[in-house]
């Protein structure tokens, strides 16, 4: 029994050893696959040719073509003030704003007037005397032996004339001056406005000078845009353009045009300005509003290239998917969005790579994941 119990542990040890060694032995090995590379998977945009106007996109700030202050040119008393003439409200061209009193311009026009006729008729005798003045020095030089006598200047009465001359054009001065200061107690609009501030009140005593009020022109809106070099380039004056205003929380869009750019570059920015401007942006539904920033959309020169993702653009190269390889493409970039560059260089049905990769060579094998219209 004890002889048994020594035995068949080592009997079974020996039967585990020899069944493990049989099972490796006879173990079928898989077949190992060989895996071929076929290189990265990219994505592809197709290039397609365009010819078309660039379009110039910038920024700036509504203001009006004109802007005055309503100063009088005399003094005195306001009598009456437009119904219009209040902050915010609309004026027309040649409509009377401010009255001030006109009864002490009315009595120095008078007292101008007849000191007028007065000088008149001063002038007038003066002349009379110095016809007669004449005509007596011919008299006498008609009996004297001499014809060589030079007669002086009071003999013939010259001097009263020029000094009664002179009398009568001052007189006349003060007449039309009389007469413009009474018009001057009338202050009207001198073109359709709209009024930013009103500064003085019925019954106030206004002086020379005072500002009464600020009005600014509502004919025309000029939106001030700053632009880069690269827009400069592609920049035709004038041309056609859109400004687009989203105060009221939607894109509204309104018909402008280009006018001009002003006259030096920014020393600062080194930017130069383009003046766009709005016909009547008070007819408009909603208005375009003065102080408004808007975005202005310039129509440029036209160009001749393709548009591709910004990220396509590899200083100066675009990288092509063709016949399962990559292949180095330079272009020559014309005019470069945030998103999105205009480039030469590209063939129509060109595919452009736009996914980045680590290292690249020309001639790579690639996997094209799919292609999307640009």
């Amino acid at each position: 029994m004890n002889k048994l119990k020594v035995i068949l542990p080592i009997f079974l040890i020996i039967v585990a050893v020899v069944a493990v060694t049989l099972f490796v032995k006879f173990k079928k090995v898989p077949h190992r696959k060989r895996v071929r590379y076929e290189g990265p998977l990219v994505s592809v945009e197709v290039a397609h040719r365009v010819k078309k106007p660039i379009e110039i996109i910038g920024f700036g700030t509504v203001k009006p073509e004109h802007t005055l202050d309503l100063v009088p040119q005399v003094s005195g008393k306001v009598m009456t003030i437009s119904p219009n003439f209040i902050d915010g409200g609309f004026v027309k061209k040649g409509e009377v704003l401010v009255q001030i009193e006109r009864a002490d311009f009315e009595i120095a026009l008078k007292r101008a007037e007849a000191a007028l006729l007065a000088k008149d008729v001063n002038y007038k005798k003066a002349l009379k005397q110095a016809h007669i003045a004449k005509k007596e020095w011919e008299d006498i030089l008609g009996v004297l032996e001499s014809k060589n006598v030079v007669p002086n200047a009071l003999t013939l009465y010259l001097p009263q004339l020029k000094a009664a001359k002179s009398a009568y054009d001052a007189a006349v001065a003060d007449v039309r001056l009389a007469k413009l200061n009474l018009e001057r107690t009338t202050l009207k609009a001198p073109y359709d406005a709209r009024v930013l501030r009103r500064l003085t009140d019925l019954g106030q005593f206004v002086s020379k000078g005072k500002v009464l009020g600020t009005l600014f022109s509502t004919d025309v809106a000029d939106v001030v845009v700053p632009l880069h070099p690269q827009d400069v380039a592609w920049l035709k004056v004038p041309a056609q353009a859109v400004v687009v205003s989203t105060l009221r929380g939607k894109a509204i869009r309104y018909p402008a045009r280009l006018v001009r750019t002003e006259g030096q570059i920014d020393p600062k920015s080194r930017m130069l300005h383009a003046v766009v401007q709005v016909k009547q942006p008070y007819k408009f539904t909603p208005p375009l509003e003065n102080g408004d920033f808007v975005t202005a959309r310039i129509k440029g020169k036209e160009g001749e290239g393709v548009w591709i993702s910004a990220k396509a653009e590899r200083d100066g190269k675009v990288w092509i998917a063709r016949d399962g390889k990559l292949r180095v493409r330079k272009v020559q970039v014309l005019y470069r969005k945030k998103e999105t560059v205009f480039v030469t260089g590209l063939e129509d049905g060109d595919a452009v790579i736009t996914t980045s990769l680590f290292a690249v060579t020309d001639g790579m094998k690639i996997r094209v994941r799919k292609a999307t219209k640009k």
